[in-house]
């Protein structure tokens, strides 16, 4: 599942490439829907056995890289978008009257306890019917190092205007109850975060034919509701972000954090290592309405 996950993230080439990194040090994240979706996650599990703001800092890198004015100016982004914030990172979706994207990720490193190995992925495509009011998300996690225990699960939340309704890893269909909800309603600022001030790096390049602008922004601006952090925790952020100004959106935000002592999404013990999380907006779904229904075997 991992490798298929690396195939459809291409990442952008190194030399229209510029990363920031930043060192995040004992800095708590709010993740309002974890509760509901570690619930979610032991029922299915139990199922399963019974069937700051501030200037931007560039890279730290070879000063002959580092943009000149000129530069930024000849690659400067249309009018309005000097400085924007995508806080969540899907901000502006809701105006449009359907859309689609994919969030994922995966983590390797080793738990803080035992030393023994920690792995995990997870994907997460999202529907939404804006005319309709309506959502779906299909969801798959897979290791103790991003959830319970290692077992593969796959749960799918449909919301049709106040219906809820969820299909647990074996089929097995609720109706209209909170867990339900906490999957139909998933969203990818409750994993993925965004980012609350930036500014163009003076690149630029197209995806899926679309042009785009990347970004670069302060420790301060970053949001990352994935990392629950304590008083030990360290984080160290190596960030990609591309907007498309003709759309009002984000087409790819791409995460490497090299974090220690810290839980991640839904696990319940602390682990080191790295988490790579990706956030891909299909450009083709945009205005467009899907059809979204009561899931099977409801």
């Amino acid at each position: 599942m991992q490798n298929k996950m690396l195939d459809t993230h291409d990442l952008m080439r190194q030399s229209t490439m510029q990363r920031i990194r930043y060192t995040i040090v004992r800095r708590r994240f709010h993740y309002v829907t974890r509760a509901g979706i570690v619930l979610v996650l032991w029922a299915s599990a139990a199922a399963c056995s019974t069937s700051e703001s501030g200037k931007p800092l560039p890279t730290v890198a070879e000063i002959d890289q580092i943009p000149t004015s000129l530069f930024l100016t000849e690659n400067a982004p249309p009018s309005g978008f000097g400085v924007v914030a995508f806080d969540p990172i899907n901000a502006n979706l809701s105006d449009r009257q359907g859309w689609s994207y994919t969030m994922s990720g995966r983590f390797e490193g080793t738990f803080d306890v035992s030393g023994d190995e920690a792995t995990g992925s997870f994907k997460a495509q999202v529907w939404a019917n804006e005319y309709s009011e309506a959502r779906r998300v299909v969801l798959e996690v897979e290791g103790s190092a991003l959830s319970p225990d290692d077992a593969l699960r796959r749960l799918e939340g449909v919301r049709l205007s106040n219906d809820y309704f969820i299909v647990d890893t074996n089929g097995q269909c609720t109706t209209g109850d909170e867990q339900a909800a906490a999957i139909a309603d998933l969203t990818a600022g409750q994993i993925i975060g965004g980012v609350s001030r930036a500014v163009p790096s003076g690149f630029r390049d197209t995806i899926a034919q679309t042009p785009v602008w990347q970004y670069t922004f302060s420790p301060g601006s970053v949001q990352l509701p994935a990392v629950h952090q304590d008083a030990t925790s360290r984080v160290v952020l190596d960030a990609d972000l591309w907007i498309a100004p003709s759309l009002n959106a984000v087409l790819r935000y791409e995460l490497t954090l090299t974090v220690e002592h810290v839980r991640v999404l839904w696990a319940e013990e602390p682990v080191s290592g790295t988490l790579y999380l990706f956030y891909d907006l299909d450009v083709l779904s945009l205005g467009q309405q899907p059809n979204i229904s009561v899931p099977h075997g409801c």
